[in-house]
């Protein structure tokens, strides 16, 4: 099955919030306490300053000041140039910023985690014995010591300091009570560094939260986000809501001074950036451990709000390699909601919000003359390197079965952690082409997209 990345309109600005009633309006929460220390929270500068971004050896005018053509993507942790003077394109935390009118556009952008070539992982005879392929990798999103680490910090490494630059001074975002977007991103607000002097974006954050059918609310989670935030609204789940109408319902929650709400998984034109770079930063991580002589045939990863999975395929078409990537959905909408968001019933629904933000980053990227991306990109994903899974979400979003539970624990063994809403279903993705025979002599690779960081005792410590 083919996603329809040329046809149809998907989700506006990421995965749905459904919603009908939230508790009554909460006098808001009160902020993190001055005297709780968050710094061990985050690398050490000096590890940060020596990031670079792998892009700019694929296309070395991205990092260029002087170059003419494409965009110019300035390291704000090393760059002494203020931004006051740039004209702002777009809206905040998805712009481009010009020094006149008619110039290059200026991209921003702070590591705010540590790559190390031990992200390949290496599964252990037990587990690859039962997979039918020449060889399989891992490309281990996951850190014991950093909250803010890997999938969700690509993103925010775009996302955050766009923000900062458009000053940004109030934000909301949305999500699930256990949403891996709202604690990390409401903790890289208040710990990464965007300027290389430990200044981080540091906004008055609002969440809207939704709670998960058949699955209790973690009240302890729910206790830290209170603590890193400044208002907490949950919301229940009787009626779908999707697209604009829940970004709007949403806004009702909100402070009035709010300057955006955040999509869904901070996923916009934007941080797909990130994940585009992820491919680069794979391509190095393979040449120095000498595992293949060649790009993966095969590559599975989680698919929720979009960008992760977009990121990878538009990196895979810079590369040029002929690699598939294999995106598994995390959830699956009725046929009216389909109808409703992307006017294509048959399209799930997932697959129709990965098409919406293709469509308006490669338009994105075409418009800033990103290079590398060829007129017939979305053509290209759509036939030759996307094969998306609409399927194996089941039997709901975040439940899984006893088979399921079993792998989570020999991997676990393993030293690989996955999670029951995204990473665990892939994994039955990758287990089910196996068994049909598609991945016989063919090197694959999956992308675990969980920090399995255990943020309880640390921010539970700080919030005293």
């Amino acid at each position: 099955m083919q996603a329809a990345l040329l046809g149809g309109a998907a989700l506006s600005g990421g995965a749905a919030l459904s919603a009908v009633g939230m508790n009554q309006r909460r006098p808001p929460m009160s902020p993190l306490p001055q005297t709780a220390d968050l710094s061990g929270l985050a690398p050490p500068s000096a590890a940060l300053n020596s990031q670079s971004l792998a892009l700019g050896r694929l296309f070395p005018s991205l990092l260029d000041p002087d170059a003419t053509g494409g965009p110019f993507i300035a390291n704000t942790l090393s760059s002494k140039d203020s931004f006051a003077g740039y004209i702002r394109q777009g809206e905040p935390g998805n712009s481009v910023f010009l020094r006149q009118a008619d110039a290059r556009a200026t991209i921003p952008w702070a590591p705010i985690f540590v790559r190390e070539n031990n992200h390949l992982l290496q599964l252990p005879s037990s587990v690859t014995r039962q997979i039918d392929c020449s060889d399989l990798l891992v490309m281990n999103e996951s850190s014991a010591r950093y909250p803010v680490f890997g999938n969700k910090a690509r993103k925010y490494e775009f996302l955050l300091p766009n923000l900062k630059w458009s000053g940004s001074k109030r934000l909301g975002t949305v999500g699930a009570v256990s949403s891996n977007h709202a604690l990390q991103f409401a903790l890289a607000n208040r710990v990464a560094d965007l300027t290389g002097d430990g200044q981080p974006l540091n906004c008055a954050l609002d969440l809207v939260l939704f709670e998960v059918p058949g699955a209790a609310t973690d009240m302890a989670r729910l206790a830290i986000l209170r603590g890193l935030v400044q208002h907490v609204a949950i919301a229940k789940n009787d009626v779908e809501l999707v697209g604009e109408a829940a970004q709007e319902y949403a806004r009702n929650w909100l402070h009035p001074d709010t300057d955006l709400l955040v999509p869904p998984g901070g996923s916009n034109e934007v941080s797909v950036l990130g994940h585009m770079n992820a491919i680069a930063e794979l391509a190095q991580f393979l040449d120095a451990a000498q595992a293949w002589s060649a790009p993966p045939d095969v590559i599975f990863v989680a698919m929720g709000s979009g960008s992760t999975v977009l990121g990878l395929l538009l990196g895979v078409h810079l590369m040029g390699w002929k690699t598939k990537v294999v995106g598994v959905a995390d959830q699956d909408k009725s046929y009216l909601t389909r109808w409703l968001v992307n006017r294509q019933p048959s399209l799930p629904f997932v697959e129709g919000n990965v098409a919406k933000l293709a469509r308006s980053t490669v338009e994105w990227l075409q418009k800033i003359r990103f290079p590398g991306i060829s007129p017939d990109v979305l053509r290209v994903m759509q036939h030759e390197i996307f094969v998306p899974d609409s399927t194996s979400w089941e039997p709901g979003y975040g439940l899984v079965e006893g088979t399921d539970v079993a792998w989570a624990n020999e991997l676990k063994e393993a030293g690989l952690s996955l999670d029951p809403v995204f990473t665990l279903k892939a994994w039955r993705s990758l287990l089910t082409m196996s068994q049909a025979g598609a991945l016989k002599n063919k090197k694959v690779l999956f992308w675990n997209t969980y920090n399995s960081f255990d943020y309880m005792p640390p921010l539970l410590s700080s919030l005293g």
